[in-house]
């Protein structure tokens, strides 16, 4: 199985904070990685350093057919992390939309000036997407118009316009109300069955447990479990992976 994402040795300070520790991990062509694990432990960090929204101190990230080795001294020039930004798709936890443009526009907007697009192109682009995840009526509607779930669903639009090779998501359904979670993991679902490379950090276990091909936890900066669902979500056989999941079951 060919690595999309492959992290080596991956190491992240913030000043003295030792935030990432010796991270090795894969995520497979077409496959989902599922990450979990407590509040601060490094999650969002570990997802943010797959896409360069944080720079990794030390280690090398492969993303596609793009390697790229960090270290004192050594910083990607802005061209290279642009490249190997534009092979992954973000979805932000707060949604992130911009509020004065219309969906159409919110999904069309990075096809134009990231992909030079043409606007017709582009509107037709994200037509289709805002078809896939449910929102083609919504089209001329403002982000304030709509649900959490509806505005989610527009950010997994949005993620899918520039045509990535992996989407990237952080905690996509831990701002909503619970009734609006269904909606946008099943987007998230349909978009796993048609073998899209995803990468999701999650605290919603039975969806990991349904969509997750491995599910890795990270614990104060390190990869402590590794694992399908079965091993690491129903039957934990490590101590920490059992406590952490007696914790999430009891909220």
């Amino acid at each position: 199985m060919t690595a999309m994402i492959e992290m080596k040795n991956v190491q992240k300070l913030f000043g003295p904070h030792h935030v990432l520790k010796d991270i090795n991990l894969s995520a497979e062509r077409g496959k989902v990685l599922v990450i979990i694990g407590p509040s601060g432990s490094g999650k969002s960090t570990l997802l943010r350093c797959m896409n360069l929204l944080e720079m990794p101190t030390e280690g090398s990230l492969t993303v596609g057919d793009i390697r790229m080795e960090f270290h004192d001294g050594n910083k990607p020039k802005r061209d290279q992390v642009l490249t190997l930004r534009r092979q992954t798709g973000m979805v932000f936890q707060s949604y992130n939309l911009f509020p004065h443009m219309t969906v159409l526009a919110n999904v069309m907007e990075a096809q134009v000036i990231v992909l030079k697009r043409s606007i017709e192109e582009a509107r037709k682009r994200a037509t289709e997407l805002l078809r896939k995840v449910g929102l083609a009526d919504k089209a001329n509607a403002y982000p304030s118009q709509l649900s959490g779930g509806q505005q989610q669903r527009v950010g997994i639009a949005r993620a899918m316009a520039v045509d990535p090779k992996v989407l990237l998501f952080d905690e996509p359904t831990s701002a909503l109300d619970p009734e609006l979670v269904g909606e946008v993991l099943k987007v998230i679902q349909e978009l796993a069955a048609e073998g899209m490379t995803m990468v999701i950090v999650t605290h919603e276990m039975k969806f990991a447990s349904q969509v997750a091909d491995k599910v890795i936890m990270v614990d104060e900066g390190c990869i402590i479990a590794e694992g399908t669902p079965e091993e690491i979500i129903q039957n934990p056989a490590h101590e920490r992976v059992r406590s952490f999941l007696s914790r999430i079951t009891e909220r």
